[in-house]
């Protein structure tokens, strides 16, 4: 029964992610005024069943969904603000960072490249590579590649 109520918790989570995260070769919803793309890697040794950001100025938390295990981009549209990661959930732990854990700032009408997380838990690095990014945006979202990216999303 706890596994049912677990699984029923995490499908509804990741249903709400679905507002935030772009889904691989999916139309894209034109930005509005306030909005910008937020891109990230991540580099897991094991599936992430939802991660959890804060937007700072509304102090409100939300969840952008499950990571399958390996490497994957992740493109986010949100409205212009400060984001920080929080925190993931893993089998059955849940992982908090301290401080905000890893904070950028998004702005409107621009894709914001934060970095690649390199995620083995429970510790977590953040580094920059945004060649890793790029490569695996011009796979999973070739039209919003061309468009903010240009000539290094040719194929």
């Amino acid at each position: 029964m706890r596994k049912l109520i677990i699984i029923s918790c995490l499908m509804f989570i990741t249903s709400c992610a679905s507002e935030y995260k772009l889904k691989p070769n999916a139309e894209l919803v034109p930005l509005k005024s306030n909005e910008g793309y937020l891109g990230l890697v991540i580099n897991t040794l094991d599936p992430l069943y939802a991660i959890q950001m804060l937007s700072v100025e509304t102090d409100q938390t939300f969840y952008i969904g499950s990571v399958k295990k390996g490497t994957s981009q992740i493109t986010l549209q949100l409205p212009e603000g400060e984001y920080c990661f929080i925190g993931f959930d893993v089998y059955d732990l849940r992982i908090d960072y301290t401080d905000k854990g890893f904070c950028t700032y998004i702005e409107a009408n621009e894709l914001n490249y934060f970095n690649e997380f390199l995620v083995r838990n429970p510790v977590t690095r953040s580094y920059p590579n945004y060649k890793k990014y790029v490569d695996l945006l011009r796979v999973d979202h070739p039209v919003l590649c061309k468009k903010f990216v240009n000539s290094e999303c040719s194929l």
